[in-house]
């Protein structure tokens, strides 16, 4: 008997072109190129920022005997963050190009 049965969800959804919650595959790989560039720029303003503040001397790094602080650690730190802002660089600037490129059209 519940053979015969269908649900008025199943009969609404059948009748709707594409996915169901109304974004095309293209849209939610556009979308999800926008917001990972958008992640990486505002990651990289904040290595940047704290780069300049370690580059001005706001940026102390004590050790924890109480002695002299030295520069290698800070220095060490600095290298590796300048490291990260070229990787994020190189990531934005291929997130700019697929964002180009899902912008043309497509030729066949």
């Amino acid at each position: 008997m519940t053979d015969n049965i269908v649900s008025l969800e199943d009969r609404r959804l059948s009748k709707i072109d594409g996915p169901g919650f109304g974004t095309s595959q293209d849209e939610v790989v556009i979308a999800s190129t926008i917001a990972g560039l958008e992640a990486r720029m505002k990651e990289r303003e904040t290595v940047r920022d704290c780069i300049e503040r370690m580059e001005t001397g706001e940026v102390m790094l004590h050790p924890d005997d109480g002695g002299v602080p030295s520069p290698l650690p800070l220095a060490h730190l600095l290298d590796l963050l300048s490291g990260y802002d070229d990787l994020l660089s190189r990531e934005i600037g291929r997130l700019e190009y697929d964002r180009e490129m899902l912008d043309l059209p497509f030729n066949d």
